[in-house]
């Protein structure tokens, strides 16, 4: 095995093992009573979404990337179709961000965003040539996302839909895209951001009230609680299992994984994990240097990217650095959909290493 793919591989390990062993704790201290009795099995849940994850990420790994690129717009197209099934149900606390089957539920946005990947990695293959230019290497390929942005924004998520767009956008800007067109984009975006908390307008209330908190300085409770888990674990942390305050941080087993790494791990086990992310990406971009296939380095790029925005989003969230959102940490926190779409991109990426099979 290539030693890009073994380092991936070794690299992501390490993640999920951290996940597991911060889960179990979570689910063992103080019988986890802030999740009732769904508590109790939450760690076996992890373990089965983990599974399944596997079983992408295999599959992945031995389907040559070609396919995907060969089949790119098919994934463009099942995209919006699974975007749109979550209207046929009943909204869940006023969000349709889930499709439930027997058994189990799936968040469609999650694959939204590996098939977002793989479809611009596919368009700028295509049109490598032409990136340069303000309608093949900007306009047509944000008007070619709004059908998924659009829906996204609607569930409501609003966090995901962001990190959609932003991804994208440094993919173009990475393969030729002009700079000033990203900037123009943030700058509008901000502006916009800025007229819907003073105004009240465009936005849900929930949001509304996260963004004057975020920008009168009000840090909502479960951020508080957060930090304070972080200043319980002081440096070295209370060890695996100790401590209780990350027990009264919500989402904690997801969006603020972060809180009970702080507290059980410390500093150092919080820079670690940190640390590994940036190894994470850091091999993807040196794999990513040694391939001449423009597929695969906008591939490897958009997904790299979506790792990084993810962690400093969580990490950003948990500090009370960026208004609260509902992000989870790859590889790391609890959430099927997010883990087994991880897992795999992951695979494409390491059959990217091997350099596919022969049959194109």
């Amino acid at each position: 095995m290539p030693s890009h793919a073994l380092a991936l591989l070794i690299i992501t390990a390490v993640l999920i093992a951290v996940g597991l062993v911060v889960i179990s704790s979570l689910e063992v201290s103080a019988q986890m009573n802030l999740y009732g009795g769904v508590a109790r099995e939450i760690f076996r849940s992890h373990v089965v979404k983990l599974s399944v994850g596997f079983v992408f990420m295999t599959i992945t790994c031995f389907v040559d990337y070609r396919y995907h690129e060969k089949y790119a717009w098919f994934y463009y197209a099942l995209a919006i179709i699974l975007l749109l099934v979550p209207y046929t149900f009943p909204p869940v606390g006023g969000a349709r961000r889930w499709i439930f089957l027997p058994g189990f539920s799936f968040q469609p946005s999650e694959f939204a965003k590996f098939a977002t990947i793989v479809c611009f990695a596919a368009y700028i293959k295509k049109r490598k040539d032409r990136m340069k230019s303000f309608m093949e290497g900007f306009l047509k390929p944000l008007l070619l996302l709004l059908p998924i942005l659009g829906l996204i924004v609607f569930e409501p998520d609003l966090s995901s839909s962001l990190i959609v767009l932003l991804v994208v956008l440094l993919m173009l800007y990475s393969h030729g895209s002009k700079l000033l067109y990203l900037l123009s984009t943030f700058g509008s975006l901000a502006f916009l951001f800025f007229l819907a908390q003073k105004f009240g307008i465009l936005l849900k209330g929930y949001q509304l009230s996260r963004l004057k908190a975020f920008f009168t300085g009000d840090l909502p409770e479960q951020v508080v609680q957060a930090v304070q888990a972080f200043r319980e674990g002081g440096f070295l942390g209370k060890g695996i299992g100790l401590g209780d305050v990350k027990l009264s941080v919500p989402a904690v087993v997801t969006d603020f994984v972060f809180a009970a790494i702080g507290e059980e791990l410390g500093l150092i086990g919080i820079l670690g994990v940190v640390l590994l992310f940036f190894l994470l990406v850091w091999t993807m971009l040196k794999l990513m240097e040694s391939s001449d296939d423009t597929f695969v380095t906008a591939f490897i790029s958009g997904l790299a990217l979506l790792i990084m925005v993810q962690v400093l989003v969580n990490l950003g969230v948990v500090s009370g650095m960026l208004p609260v959102t509902g992000v989870t940490l790859p590889f790391v926190s609890y959430g099927g959909s997010s883990l087994a779409m991880m897992m795999a991109s992951l695979g494409v990426v390491i059959n990217m290493a091997t350099g596919g099979s022969e049959t194109k």
